[in-house]
This record gives structure tokens, sequence and C-alpha cells, in this order.
């Protein structure tokens, strides 16, 4: 795993997404309390001889592990839905989450399901909990998933082991401590594609307030998990870089040549077939986590606005029908306990209330224009982090982004103001 020292990110291209400041690791870890892992494998151990496919999940705990059971407001956004994210139904009904969160690949998301319930189990052990307290701070665990088919083609070999969740849980880190995301093909993002890149997991983060009559400055990280998109699609700060990068790969491979190419790379020519039975229209996860105090409706608006982002790197912006694209917001400000003082059993139980702390609604306009571009950063910053390209199981290549390529792309055609 490569450290924070070694990270590229799009900036270095010559592109700064939006205007708002970021944070200081310019990461989801820029939020206070925010602790994540990510645990990256080798997809089999019989890989085929130059494959490089590897699998994985990325661990995240909003408040750190010794307040894994507090709640946290959430809301979720579905813009298309051909892909799953658990606990959904229960931050719909009740307006919070109070487990881990954990992106991985579609066929190992039951097995980090499992996982995060042995963590969970676990940690209530420790604390000595009887069965009445663990029922009363019951949560589903909130794990999201999207297809590595591209690269983990042999799609059964690319479940997880109970036992990589086990040491995911035990390498759980703040910035503070530590910890750092790496990007491109890591944790959940391990398989994953963008633009038929490398691509996978991708993070940034935005600093909102603290401007003229504002007293306190807040913190908004985004981290996704990319896959989908084709590279004509692929759009950097209004530039059509993938338009042109398809444009050069079809005047050096025409004809027979690129004919014979299809089979072996998946940024064959736009002008011959499809590799068979690959997916073209994938999906994305995006986790946006802010330490601001938002009520649940206004989450649940937050998480619509990552559409945005998504938007600016390329049409797949429009939702496809075979795509998943899940977003999720939280919110890490505390509430009060969702338990009651005085509880005792029976159907009728007394009524207490909790107050808390709401951005009012004039000034929330701030957390969706940092959303928005903390979303589009991520998802390039993913593409950068996965520029080392990876070899499928069956030997098809997946690209990394040229990254010199994209950047002198940008330094002649990025408008700047």
């Amino acid at each position: 795993m490569s450290s924070t020292q070694e990270r590229l990110t799009i900036r270095d291209l010559g592109y700064i997404p939006g205007t708002l400041q970021q944070g200081p690791s310019n990461s989801l870890l820029d939020v206070p309390g925010v602790h994540i892992s990510q645990i990256t494998v080798e997809t089999a151990a019989n890989l085929k001889p130059g494959s490089t496919a590897s699998k994985g999940v990325t661990i995240i705990l909003p408040r750190g592990p010794k307040d894994f059971y507090v709640p946290c407001h959430a809301g979720t956004f579905t813009f298309n839905g051909n892909g799953e994210v658990t606990g959904s139904r229960q931050i719909a009904d009740w307006g919070f989450t109070n487990t881990p969160i954990a992106f991985t690949n579609s066929l190992s998301l039951g097995t980090v399901f499992d996982g995060v319930w042995d963590w969970v189990l676990d940690q209530q052990d420790k604390l000595g909990w009887d069965e009445l307290t663990r029922a009363r701070h019951y949560g589903t665990p909130v794990v999201g998933e999207t297809a590595d088919w591209i690269v983990n083609c042999q799609v059964r070999d690319s479940r997880l082991e109970k036992t990589d969740i086990k040491r995911a849980f035990e390498s759980v880190k703040s910035r503070e401590n530590g910890g750092f995301i790496q990007e491109g093909h890591a944790g959940g993002g391990a398989g994953m594609t963008c633009h038929m890149y490398a691509g996978g997991t991708g993070t940034s983060s935005r600093l909102v307030g603290n401007g003229e009559g504002g007293a306190k400055q807040y913190t908004l990280g985004v981290l996704c998990q990319s896959n989908y998109g084709t590279l004509s699609q692929l759009v950097i700060g209004g530039v059509p870089v993938g338009r042109i990068l398809q444009k050069e790969k079809d005047e050096e491979a025409p004809g027979q040549a690129a004919l014979a190419d299809a089979d072996a790379d998946v940024h064959a020519p736009a002008g011959v077939k499809e590799h068979a039975g690959r997916a073209k229209d994938g999906s994305i996860l995006v986790l946006i986590i802010t330490d601001a105090p938002l009520a649940t409706h206004q989450l649940q608006r937050l998480a619509r606005h990552a559409t945005g982002g998504l938007a600016l790197v390329g049409t797949s912006g429009i939702g496809r029908t075979f795509s998943g694209d899940i977003f999720t917001a939280l919110s890490t400000a505390e509430h009060g306990p969702e338990q009651l003082e005085n509880f005792k059993r029976g159907a009728v139980k007394p009524i207490e209330t909790y107050t808390t702390e709401v951005v009012k609604n004039e000034s929330i306009d701030g957390f969706f224009v940092a959303c928005q571009e903390a979303t589009e950063e991520a998802i390039l910053n993913s593409m950068v982090g996965g520029r080392e390209g990876t070899v499928a199981m069956d030997g098809v290549k997946v690209d990394g982004m040229p990254v010199d390529k994209v950047k002198e792309l940008l330094k002649r055609y990025l408008v700047t103001v």
C-alpha cells in the first residue's frame, strides 16, 4: 500500500474542481472522528500468469470504534437502483444509522454483511451488554456493492473470506493516528473500472463556512467507489478528454489491427465490437460525511447533490438503466441518544425528547456545493489512483489513466480564470 506522500491526484494534473477550500488531507478522513481501513488481496491463488486482479473491502467507522453504536443522522438517494446498499430502509424509516459502513464487490456483499455483524457483536460482548441492551441498540449494517466483473470475470472467485473482514476491522485508523485512504484499485474499489480505466476508490473533502457572518467552519468529506462509464464519455474540467483519447486510439489502430486488439484490451477503438460480455453501464457508490448538524431531510437533499459531481465527469450522470448509483450522506454532529432514559417494558412507553442544533435552510447551499465539488474530485482521483492499470483474471488489459497525456491535454485545453 502506498503512503500519503506518494499520492497523486487530479490537482497534480492541473485541474482543481470547484472553488471551495479542501481539507488538510483532501479526503474523507478530514471529518473529525472518522476511521477507515482498506484490505486488498489478489482475487485467487491460481491467477492466469500476468494477471494482477484483486478484490477487497473498505470499512468506515463514522465515529470511531469506541462509539460504534452512537447514531448518526443519515439520508440516502438512489439515482438508479441496479445495485444494493443494505440498511437503507432503516435509514429511510429511522433517519439515522448506528453501524459501521462498508464498500465491496457484488459477490462479497453477504460475507461483508456477516463480518460487520461479527465485529459489532464482538464489541457488544466487550462492553458486557445483555440481550435487552443489544436489542435497544439494534442497527442494520450499511454495506454497498459494485460489480467488478470486467477484472474479476470468474465471479465465484471474487468472494472475500470472513478473515479478510476481521483483519480490516483490526486496522481502522483516523487521520490523527496515521490513517489514510489509498485510491484506485484498493479496498472495496479493487477490481473496479471508471470510464474504462482502472478506477475504484477515490476521495476528497471541502471546508464549509467560517466566512462572512459564519461562526463556525465545518468539514464535508466524500468517498466514492467508481465502476462505470466508457472512455468517450470522460470529461475533465469541461475538456472532452475521453473523446480526444478515443479518437487517437481509433487513428492508431484502425481496421484489422483493432479487431485483433479488441479481445485483449478494453480500450479497443470505438468502431469495433465491444469485448464479449463486458458490462459498460456500471455503478458508483458515494458516501458523504460531514460534522455539520444536518437533519435527516437535509441529508437526503445533500445525497442527491452527489449527482451533480457525477454529471461533471461525463454523460453517465444520466443514470443508466443497468447502473447502480446509490448515495449515502450522514452527519457526525451530536444529537443525543435515541434510547429512552426511563425505559420500561411494555407496549406503551414514556415520551422523551432530545435537543439538537440544525443548520438553517437558507445556509445549506454551501454544503450542496461542497458535495458536488468533492464528488467530482473523488471520482477523478479514483482514476488517477488507478493509473498503473491492471490485468483481468482472463488476461484482458485494463489500462490506467495516462496521467502524463491527460496533464498535457489539460494544459492545452483547460480554461482557467
